[in-house]
């Protein structure tokens, strides 16, 4: 299925295909569903100054930054904790020189930042189906805690809005962002199965 078919995503391609001066001849469009008014009202910033660099520089980053949505403590060492990132994506890889753009998988990679924590992804890299429609979900492990007075306290916080992962095409082609509603992601047989739905 070529998703040119798509007036939106046809739209989002031409602008990016005419304008965009990256060294890359590919990219992504990652379609990007946030459930929360709230939350999704954060995302636009964020989603703008994102884009705006896509589109302007000649060296761009490969990844778009997820933020923890609210804040996380962790209460035991090497115990993994999932956080919920409450948001819900598609991504589309566009090979200009075929004019083609069609459904992918991607990948979610801790930032460079989180070795200033204590905290790693336990499967180390996270691996998003091209099929899934569910929430994006970090499984985390805390490692090195501090010393620890009270049991009762958690022995690390992540505050809201901290950027501990991001979402990479496996090619680290760029990305360009756009925040869609729900429905507007393709429907699929996996749907919003996660962690271990395909197998054990």
């Amino acid at each position: 299925m070529n998703f040119l078919q798509d007036p939106y995503v046809r739209s989002a391609y031409m602008n990016l295909k005419n304008n965009y001066v990256s060294t890359s001849t590919n990219f992504c469009i990652l379609k990007l569903a946030i459930p929360d008014d709230n939350l999704k009202a954060e995302y636009v910033k964020r989603v703008g100054d994102h884009n705006k660099k896509i589109l302007s520089n000649l060296y761009v980053d490969s990844g778009f930054d997820v933020y923890v949505p609210e804040e996380q403590e962790f209460t035991s060492t090497i115990d993994t904790k999932f956080i919920d990132m409450q948001i819900k994506t598609e991504m589309l890889y566009c090979n200009v020189e075929r004019d083609f753009v069609t459904s992918t998988a991607f990948l979610m990679y801790p930032r460079s930042s989180i070795s200033k924590t204590p905290l790693m992804l336990a499967n180390h890299v996270g691996v998003i189906d091209a099929g899934y429609r569910g929430s994006i979900i970090g499984a985390f492990r805390c490692l090195t805690p501090p010393n620890v007075v009270d049991d009762e306290e958690p022995i690390y916080v992540v505050e809201k809005d901290t950027r501990l992962v991001q979402l990479c095409h496996p090619t680290l082609c760029p990305i360009f962002v756009l925040l869609v509603d729900e429905p507007a992601l393709t429907t699929t047989e996996r749907g919003t199965g996660g962690f271990g739905s395909t197998g054990k």
